[in-house]
């Protein structure tokens, strides 16, 4: 009986106009597996607390909305071509001296402002081996914000975007050092109207063409254009920085492979040997 009113019920059924009874034959064909490309404007968090650890790590950072807590930001994508392209691997960091010059420009558009004048870091990043083996060729320009000058990450819920225009919050400004006179391992952002003991004065491009490896060949690179960075933002000639035990010091971004593909510049700072609560910029013999 249950057979025969299920056969019945089948019998009764309506096939609607212009089907062929088949189920399998008439689905429409998936489209080609794609890696996601990012897009400008994207954020990214990270397990790691300092900087260093993710520069050259992409698959270290993951992808999180902008509205919750997040380290990084995209502020450019852009695509590799020709011979980069057809590789059968993705560029290694020394490799992206062309994309890190792009990545500049677009990052100062993003930013406001020169990244290397605020509290952040370029990271320039290609694809992972397993996005490059499924065809991506995409390179990302991304900017972290940190909280201090040894690259402590600033985990934040607002956009980068803008922030180092004239007045922006992130850009370097007063500081205070973290160490001794003679060996200080790290700067801490102040307000120029606090008390501090170390100002931003600008950034010095490389002198010299070769790494850096030792205290020696840094100074060769830095020193002098450091200190003429020192003159020109105090506005205070030497007699009066010697005679007030003014300093410099300078801090240089690259490691070795960030070196060969671009990054050879060092923020520089004019450093007091007591506390003061206004900026040297342009009085530095007054306000010594």
């Amino acid at each position: 009986m249950l057979a025969l009113v299920l056969a019945s019920a089948a019998a009764c059924a309506r096939v609607p106009a212009g089907t062929d009874k088949s189920l399998v034959d008439d689905w429409s064909m998936l489209g080609e597996a794609k890696v996601p490309v990012p897009a400008t404007g994207d954020c990214w968090r990270t397990d790691a607390s300092d900087v260093y650890d993710i520069v050259d790590v992409p698959g270290g950072v993951v992808q999180a909305p902008c509205e919750n807590s997040h380290v990084i930001e995209t502020a450019y994508v852009g695509q590799f071509t020709g011979a980069q392209a057809d590789a059968d691997r993705a560029p290694s960091l020394e490799q992206l001296a062309d994309q890190y010059k792009v990545c500049e420009e677009e990052a100062t558009k993003y930013l406001g402002g020169a990244w290397a004048s605020g509290r952040l870091r370029l990271l320039v990043y290609p694809p992972t081996s397993g996005q490059w083996k499924g065809g991506a060729r995409f390179f990302r320009c991304d900017v972290a914000a940190l909280r201090t000058e040894a690259g402590i990450l600033d985990p934040r819920k607002e956009t980068l975007k803008g922030t180092l225009q004239p007045g922006g919050s992130m850009l370097l400004g007063c500081t205070n050092q973290v160490g001794t006179k003679e060996s200080w391992s790290d700067l801490t952002p102040a307000a120029c109207t606090a008390a501090h003991d170390t100002e931003f004065v600008g950034v010095v491009i490389s002198a010299i063409a070769t790494y850096p490896a030792d205290s020696k060949a840094m100074d060769t690179a830095y020193s002098d254009r450091c200190w003429a960075q020192v003159r020109a933002f105090t506005g205070s000639p030497d007699s009066v920085l010697d005679k007030a035990d003014v300093r410099y010091g300078y801090w240089m971004m690259a490691d070795k492979d960030e070196w060969a593909s671009g990054l050879r510049t060092a923020r520089c700072y004019v450093m007091l040997p007591k506390k003061i609560t206004r900026s040297l910029k342009g009085n530095g013999g007054t306000a010594i």
